[in-house]
């Protein structure tokens, strides 16, 4: 229990008046680590010097020479009433920030022309257009493409990516940070990507899903091989999962991965609890101010 010990005799010199002295020279102590404004007083004991002081106190021994007017800092007598000037209140270390998230290295994608390819079906596959792959590839006529040349295909860069979907998160009212966050999880921001089981871009749409979009949602056709085309894609039908679950975002995500009729019937499997604990930790790495995030469909 705090204060059960039984008091030994006092030692020497400690008497009412250095027991007063002392209190009085701890009462400064603490005014001066509450406000960081007065100096201390301070009797020099033995094995002390200006140096060991200075640590003590927070200041430097050039102060406290300079405080007391000693000429020489290597020579205090025991005794010695110093006072010691308030130094500076050290600052509160702030948490380091998280790393940023790296981009995806830039990628060289190649395609072996086949029988019965042309430059404009490549160009349409890939997302880009028929000039953009002709130019890098030096050809001139792009009626005419060699069976078995190895085209190099021009990769949108991450930053492109980006900004598509910043833009088509604003447009569909959907947070920004989770939208990246969710394009991140599904293909690291890669156009190329194709799943095993069809799914296309840096949205990773499935056939099916680019349908619906396309016939029911944007009604208009929806080519998920482009670049734009899929993220636009991708966004709106995030969007219509966000209302389908009446603002609840993890379960939004959960039916962009599982199904959302599949989620609400036989809940979430455990690979969809990883992505979303995945997708939600990445929203907070994509948020700028790493706070609440802003933006409709919050939870």
């Amino acid at each position: 229990m705090v204060g059960s010990e039984c008091p030994g005799p006092a030692p020497a010199g400690t008497g009412p008046r250095n027991r007063s002295r002392g209190t009085a020279a701890l009462l400064v102590v603490a005014a001066l680590a509450a406000g960081g404004l007065a100096d201390v007083g301070h009797v020099v004991g033995p094995g002390e010097n200006l140096f060991t002081l200075a640590r003590k106190y927070l200041t430097t021994p050039q102060e406290i020479a300079r405080a007391n007017h000693i000429a020489d800092p290597n020579l205090i007598l025991i005794g010695m009433n110093l006072r010691i000037p308030a130094g500076p209140v050290p600052p509160v270390p702030q948490p380091a920030p998280a790393p940023p998230i790296p981009l995806p290295a830039p990628q060289v994608v190649t395609y072996t022309v086949k029988p019965g390819d042309n430059l404009t079906a490549i160009a349409v596959h890939y997302g880009v257009t028929p000039t953009a792959l002709a130019a890098l590839n030096g050809i001139t006529r792009l009626n005419l493409v060699q069976v078995g040349k190895v085209l190099r295909i021009p990769v949108p860069a991450p930053a492109t990516v980006e900004s598509l979907l910043t833009k088509y998160a604003t447009t569909y009212k959907v947070e920004v940070p989770l939208i990246k966050a969710l394009a991140w999880q599904e293909s690291g921001w890669q156009q190329q990507v194709i799943s095993d089981t069809g799914a296309v871009g840096v949205m990773q749409i499935m056939p099916e899903t680019g349908r619906f979009t396309g016939e029911i949602i944007l009604q208009r056709m929806v080519n998920t091989a482009n670049l734009e085309h899929n993220v636009e894609a991708g966004v709106a039908f995030f969007a219509y999962l966000v209302r389908q679950a009446k603002g609840d975002v993890q379960l939004a995500v959960a039916g962009y991965y599982q199904g959302l009729r599949s989620v609400r019937q036989k809940g979430m499997q455990a690979d969809t609890k990883r992505y979303v604990a995945n997708v939600m930790a990445l929203r907070q790495r994509f948020s700028p101010s790493r706070g609440a995030p802003q933006g409709a469909g919050s939870s």
